[in-house]
Order: C-alpha cells, then sequence, then structure tokens
C-alpha cells in the first residue's frame, strides 16, 4: 500500500514511517525543509513544502491509497494549522479519489459514546483553560474531517506520550473511566498504521492508551 504521511518528522510521524516501511509500504511524505540524510530513510519519498500549501499537499497525496496524519501543534506553529492542513487534505483526497483518511487527535475532541471518569473530565477542563487555541483547532479539524465524507478515523492519543517500546498492546475505543493515561509513540503508529491499512474503527474516534490492567 502507498501511504501519504503529513508529520513524517515528529516524534509519532517518524515511528509511524518507520514502521510502514518495515511492513512493506511505500510512503511519500510531507516536510517542510529538506531533511538530512540520516533523518528519514531513503525509500520515502519527500515532498518539501506546507502542510498549509494546498499544492503541496495534493502533491503528498498524489497516487496514494491513504493518508494518515501525525501533525500536532508545535512552538510557533500559526493558529488554525490543523483545520487549515486537513482542509487542504480532504480536498486533496477528494480531487485524487483517496478515500482512508487517519488522523493524530486529541482527548479534547469529544464522542458521542464517550463517558469519562474523572481523569478525563479533568484534564478536558484543563486543557480547554490552559491551551485553548489548541483545543479550538483540534475541533474544527475533527469537524471538518467529520463532514467530509471520506473513510476517516479520528485517533485520539491520551494525555501523555511516551519513548517507552512497541508492544502491539493497548486499549481502542471511546474514552471510560478505566481509560489509560499514556502510551508509547511507537504503540501509537502501531495503531495509526494498523487503521491507515484496515477497514477497523471506520468513522468513530476511538481513544488509544495503554492498558491500565
Amino acid at each position: 500500500m502507498r501511504l501519504a504521511v503529513l508529520g513524517a518528522t515528529g516524534s509519532v510521524g517518524h515511528e509511524l514511517v518507520t514502521q510502514a516501511l518495515a511492513a512493506g509500504h511505500e510512503v511519500s511524505a510531507l516536510v517542510r525543509e529538506q531533511p538530512m540524510p540520516d533523518r528519514i530513510d531513503s525509500r520515502v519519498t519527500i515532498v518539501v513544502g506546507d502542510a498549509m500549501s494546498a499544492e503541496a499537499v495534493k502533491r503528498t497525496v498524489d497516487g496514494s491509497d491513504a493518508v494518515v496524519s501525525a501533525l500536532g501543534h508545535a512552538k510557533g506553529s500559526p493558529d488554525g494549522v490543523l483545520a487549515r492542513a486537513s482542509a487542504n487534505v480532504t480536498a486533496a483526497m477528494r480531487t485524487n479519489g483517496v478515500d482512508r483518511l487517519v488522523v493524530l487527535s486529541s482527548p479534547a475532541v469529544a464522542d458521542a459514546a464517550d463517558r469519562p471518569g474523572l481523569f478525563y473530565r479533568f484534564a478536558r477542563l484543563t486543557m480547554r483553560i490552559a491551551i485553548a487555541s489548541v483545543v479550538l483547532d483540534h475541533r474544527e479539524q475533527a469537524h471538518l474531517i467529520e463532514k467530509s465524507g471520506l473513510a476517516w478515523t479520528l485517533v485520539r492519543g491520551p494525555v501523555v506520550f511516551t519513548d517507552g517500546p512497541h508492544t502491539g498492546r493497548y486499549r481502542a475505543g471511546p474514552i471510560a473511566r478505566d481509560s489509560g493515561w499514556r502510551i508509547s509513540r511507537a504503540d501509537l503508529a502501531d495503531f495509526l498504521l494498523a487503521t491507515a491499512t484496515g477497514d477497523a474503527f471506520l468513522r468513530i474516534k476511538p481513544l488509544v492508551s495503554k492498558s491500565r490492567s
């Protein structure tokens, strides 16, 4: 399968690309600047550009079977970067006839099936106060994707990402009282890849976290 990846040089995106290549997939990646030779595998097709550019996103998506976005907010990111990037992605996918979209999202994005316990209720309140503009961007992104008509999955990461091992063991589903609060970047990438290359979790918003059991 040919995967188009946004956010490929970030911590989760880099792990995603590594796992995708190991599994035999082809990868095209949108990056803001040409990476150093040791930063990204030579087998990756590099598109230099910005996710805010519709033309750069279209070049990345061309010829792909699925799109995975591991974009996040970095220091200095413009307001609305995720929503604007997602508008470009969904437009490019419709133009190119690509249907499968998997996007890394936030627990600040709600789902009707959620039944959060005290921890996630407090976490959402804290995020709304401390990083209000980031929460708004994630929610605008989710709204755009849900209305896109594509075969989307919004993968909500937990509160903390770690550098722990790739175990392939995690919980995926609505936010519940027993939902975990952390996951390794390797396991999060594992779920993003499995979801992008399969047909599970269509048009839903699972939280993926390390099991608390």
